[in-house]
């Protein structure tokens, strides 16, 4: 017979049902930020009513991958097809090999010329059927020249019917595009990510506990802006300390989350013990 795992004391303190800052993308914790919205809204300008790039850029853990998620299943059913690719290859055949493989298109060859030829074929096919493709690459600051100028062509629909390309990436793709000027003149829609600001990592910080099963606030006005502080409002950064912040308020009987444990937990994350 299957036991269940025992509770864990820290979530029972705080009185939450679950864990509410996993860094898993689940949709039910989704917190739609400023920032979110905004950027969903130029892609989805950029992909209906212009075509070509749409440049998307963000740090690490800003919630580009969250984003993602959440284009691709506002594309299902509209009519757009997204193909997501996360963790590209670097080079432009491997790219088009994980396009056509993604789309359970058949390539004839290993060549990028042969796949980009069967790809523009089914890309047609699609377009007759009242079907468009929109391509959303993750992690695009991996793509070296030849593959970003893949992308370029792609979107070219002089070859052929084109398809709107979403590129997200770290700060250094913007500088990667730049480079290639026939790339970059394709970019139609540019965006960058920041943090949240201090009142929307306290909203963010309260969203996400409610739906844990908070019935109060259990993280201070002073500890929200000390998370912030430490974070510079990076969600992932705010996930990982605020988890922390939980468990060590909980282990000091803390009724609610003081700015001084987020502090501490910071200072423990710049320099855990034992560290070199």
């Amino acid at each position: 017979m299957a036991t269940r795992p025992p509770a864990d004391p820290a979530l029972a303190h705080w009185g939450l049902r679950e864990a509410p800052f996993m860094l898993d993308a689940d949709p039910r914790f989704v917190f739609e930020r400023e920032d979110h919205r905004e950027g969903l809204a130029r892609i989805l300008f950029g992909v209906t009513q212009i075509g070509g790039i749409v440049l998307v850029t963000g740090d690490i853990g800003c919630g580009k991958t969250m984003l993602t998620s959440t284009l691709v299943r506002l594309l299902d059913g509209s009519g757009l097809r997204a193909a997501r690719i996360s963790n590209p290859p670097r080079t432009g055949a491997a790219l088009l090999g994980e396009i056509v493989d993604a789309l359970d298109v058949a390539a004839p060859g290993r060549t990028a010329a042969r796949r980009a030829a069967a790809l523009r074929v089914a890309m047609a096919g699609g377009r007759a059927r009242g079907e468009r493709l929109v391509l959303v690459i993750d992690e695009a600051q991996r793509l070296d020249r030849r593959a970003l100028d893949e992308v370029r062509m792609m979107t070219n629909p002089d070859d052929g019917p084109g398809a709107p390309v979403v590129l997200l990436g770290q700060p250094e793709l913007a500088d990667r595009v730049a480079a290639l000027a026939q790339v970059d003149q394709r970019v139609a829609v540019r965006y960058h990510m920041a943090g949240m600001g201090a009142d929307e990592v306290d909203a963010y910080i309260g969203h996400r506990t409610r739906i844990a099963g908070a019935d109060r606030p259990i993280f201070s006005e002073r500890a929200s802006i000390a998370v912030h502080g430490v974070t510079d409002g990076v969600p992932r950064l705010v996930n990982l300390t605020c988890a922390n912040a939980l468990f060590v308020a909980a282990g000091r009987g803390e009724q609610v989350v003081s700015a001084d444990t987020v502090r501490d937990v910071a200072e423990d994350r710049a320099h855990p013990a034992g560290g070199r």
